[in-house]
């Protein structure tokens, strides 16, 4: 009767253990969140480069290129930016309307805070390199 006893305990802490050791193996694996970057960067020093009259390309050429033309009112641009960062909480967004008429800017509406150029978020994407395999000569990768 021990024997059956010793054999049901023993057969259980291999269970319990085998548990353990698979969930250890599995918290050791850690799920890497990419950050997403959405639309144009806009920034509160682009903004000030704006002055009302300027005609739509040279909006474009201050601001990018408009993620958002609604087709059936084609003299409202709008600009988005999002970021959001994928292991941590950060988060920033800003959001700017442009009208024109006549091909000329004649209103401009901030929906969001802009941030300044050295506020804005961005994701890191830094060269890898080892330091043993130079880059080609200049040092620039293509």
């Amino acid at each position: 009767m021990t024997d059956f006893f010793a054999r049901s305990f023993l057969t259980k802490t291999g269970r319990c253990l085998s548990i353990v050791f698979f969930l250890l193996l599995l918290s050791a694996c850690s799920v890497h969140k990419i950050d997403i970057q959405q639309g144009n960067v806009i920034t509160q020093e682009m903004f000030e480069k704006l002055k009302i009259g300027m005609d739509k390309t040279r909006v474009k050429m201050t601001l990018g290129t408009p993620l958002i033309v609604d087709p059936f009112r084609r003299d409202r641009w709008d600009y988005v930016y999002i970021y959001e960062a994928g292991n941590t909480n950060e988060h920033q967004s800003a959001h700017l309307v442009v009208y024109f008429e006549n091909n000329q800017l004649t209103k401009i509406d901030v929906q969001s805070a802009l941030p300044k150029e050295h506020e804005v978020k961005k994701p890191d994407s830094p060269l890898r390199r080892s330091s043993s395999s130079p880059g080609p000569a200049g040092g620039h990768a293509h």
